[in-house]
């Protein structure tokens, strides 16, 4: 593998040099990334070549440049592309079954120069390379704790996991000196109190605590601006912990390949849950955007569902091709057709229209005094969680370009139909996985 992955960066390198020569475009093609560090996983190899400008060059050119040298060297390779956005656009290229990311940026001198934040790249692979020749054993134990957090789940610093990226887990290699030092200093950390360091850039903690305000600090060894850490969740952060504790109670393969789950029945999981699905389609977006949108509207939605009466336990999304699906698991699927509702205090000057309102008709029970409130019992509009969903969806923004899908067309599916909302094989896997929501690397 190694030898196939080295002869794709040769050819992209060649078709790029020879991309840029054709159309006068002067660049400097340079890897980054996993495979220039030589830390990248079997079967998992990230090739990133960067397209470096000089700092004269004008934004507006270095992108539409960019994007011409790799749609060119696309062609010299007879490859497929595919345009993504990050802090400005660039091309993957399909090479031989490998992903080739080639990212326009700007050449500087200085971390400190920085025109946008892929600029950074180059001297986090610098730093990470000239490290790792001072101690060569530190790869294998880079790729162990990447493999761990592939394997836990919090691998990738895009939205969708917000986890650790791959600098990161390198950065946390060389500060502890092993994979098993990492993890035993993982299994201490706490959040909000845990700040790494490397280059002793700040003096005083309690600074960095104040500058910083994200659960893991690890302070960019070449921008102490940064905190490389920062896209981490305290979800992933604690995930992270507990599997570090779990795994140094009890070592096992299976933090590092999970084994295949269990066939479970979804359809008996499905009856015995409340869980309500809403399909819909998915806007074109790039997936940083598209998964921001989409946290939000689970956020949105379930926040409106709380606030008509529904307990949401929990919320999740799936995503392929053009299918969005919303999941989420209710204490039930309906509610009690009476609900009990507070008015202001006896003494609020809004204490008169809340009367008169339900003395006029509305209020089964009351307005009676309960504490020092008004109170009324009144029948629900909603009942069901389908009219819940359809009125929230109607009537509230749950994030522009997810609104724009839903408003658009949609579908709802309750209980066991849950399991209908796509036909993908992978979408049942995904569905009964949430549903049991039990890590496989948790042991009795």
């Amino acid at each position: 593998e190694r030898r196939r992955v080295a002869r794709v960066v040769d050819e992209t390198l060649r078709a790029l040099e020879r991309a840029s020569r054709e159309l006068g475009v002067n660049v400097v093609a340079e890897v980054e990334g996993s495979f220039a560090k030589d830390t990248w996983l079997a079967g998992d190899v990230d090739i990133d070549i960067f397209l470096l400008f000089s700092p004269a060059t004008p934004l507006d050119e270095l992108r539409r440049q960019g994007l011409l040298v790799a749609r060119r060297a696309a062609e010299v390779l007879g490859a497929g592309w595919e345009e993504r956005y990050a802090s400005h656009p660039y091309l993957t290229l399909k090479v031989e079954g490998y992903s080739v990311d080639v990212v326009p940026a700007y050449r500087v001198d200085s971390p400190l120069e920085i025109r946008s934040p892929v600029d950074r790249t180059p001297f986090h692979t610098m730093y990470v390379r000239r490290s790792l020749e001072e101690r060569p054993g530190l790869r294998d134990e880079v790729r162990l704790l990447k493999r761990f957090a592939k394997g836990i789940g919090v691998y990738g610093a895009e939205i969708r996991v917000e986890g650790f990226s791959g600098y990161l887990l390198e950065l946390l290699t060389l500060h502890y000196g092993s994979f098993k030092s990492t993890i035993e200093a993982a299994a201490k950390w706490r959040p909000y109190r845990t700040v790494i360091d490397p280059e002793h850039h700040y003096g005083d903690l309690r600074e960095v605590l104040r500058k910083f305000r994200e659960p893991l600090v690890v302070i960019d060894p070449v921008d102490p601006r940064r905190n490389v850490a920062s896209p981490v969740s305290i979800e992933s952060m604690c995930k992270f912990i507990a599997a570090s504790r779990a795994f140094l109670r009890a070592p096992s393969i299976s933090f590092f390949y999970p084994p295949e789950r269990a066939e479970y029945a979804l359809d008996e999981l499905l009856r015995s849950r409340a869980v309500v699905a809403i399909k819909t389609s998915i806007p074109r977006l790039p997936e940083d955007v598209l998964w921001g949108q989409i946290k939000r509207a689970l956020r949105a939605l379930s926040n409106g569902l709380e606030r008509a009466g529904f307990v949401v336990y929990s919320s999740h999304a799936w995503t392929s091709g053009e299918e969005l699906v919303l999941l989420f698991e209710l204490e039930s699927l309906t509610l009690s057709p009476l609900e009990k509702h507070y008015g202001p205090p006896v003494y609020s000057d809004h204490d008169v229209r809340f009367i008169s309102k339900y003395l006029e008709g509305g209020a089964v029970a009351g307005p009676y005094i309960e504490g020092d409130r008004w109170v009324v019992i009144r029948r629900r509009k909603l009942h069901s969680v389908e009219q819940a969903l359809a009125k929230l969806i109607s009537a509230y923004n749950v994030g522009e370009h997810i609104t724009e899908c839903l408003r658009r067309g949609y579908e709802i599916y309750v209980g066991p139909r849950v399991a209908d909302a796509s036909a993908n094989p992978e979408y049942r896997a995904r569905l009964a996985s949430w549903l049991v929501r039990r890590y496989p690397w948790l042991s009795s």
